[in-house]
């Protein structure tokens, strides 16, 4: 029998936890050829703070783990006993494995073109006001138009002359107010 991925259920904010105890029972009760892999799927974001960037990992699917092992009733049972799990995912009464194309999905595991796009975790939206920190206009305020959440830009109106004027800015260079 081959190790397959599959899906428990833990409860949310918990998963870091479960995971240490799965990895701690596997090791105590040397259990290796029973579960190989435990994964949580997380994914970068970039979040501005403070006018200064900060990469934060991020749980794609809060209160799950993904398990890669053998199963059957016995690792069922002992990882079903384990405080804070709820059990494993199931279609009616079956527990199904993960497909592979499902598992590398989650775990953001994509071509290397499609990573390299950078995402940026928006704490500004259009219509916000916006104070400018940095560049030729520090200290304007101004008002959001367009966000580009893939560049971390957004589209800033400034009212210069009696007229509102567009300035494209990095979201290092704004502070929401």
């Amino acid at each position: 029998m081959e190790h397959k991925w599959y899906v428990l259920n833990v409860h949310s904010g918990k998963e870091d936890f479960v995971a240490e105890k799965i990895k701690t029972m596997v090791d105590a009760q040397n259990v290796k050829e029973l579960i190989s892999e435990i994964s949580i799927p997380k994914q970068s974001k970039i979040v501005i703070k403070d006018g200064k960037k900060e990469i934060k990992k991020k749980r794609l699917l809060p209160g799950y783990i993904l398990i890669k092992m053998k199963y059957d009733q016995q690792t069922a049972s002992m990882l079903t006993n384990i405080e804070e799990v709820r059990g494993f995912v199931r279609i009616g009464t079956e527990v199904y494995p993960l497909t592979e194309e499902e598992v590398t999905r989650m775990m953001d595991q994509k071509p290397e073109e499609t990573k390299k796009a950078k995402s940026y975790a928006m704490s500004v939206r259009i219509n916000d006001a916006v104070k400018i920190v940095d560049g030729p206009f520090k200290d304007f305020i101004g008002k959001v138009s367009e966000v580009d959440e893939s560049k971390g830009k957004v589209k800033v109106l400034i009212t210069m002359f009696g007229r509102e004027t567009p300035f494209d800015l990095d979201l290092t260079q704004i502070v929401k107010l």
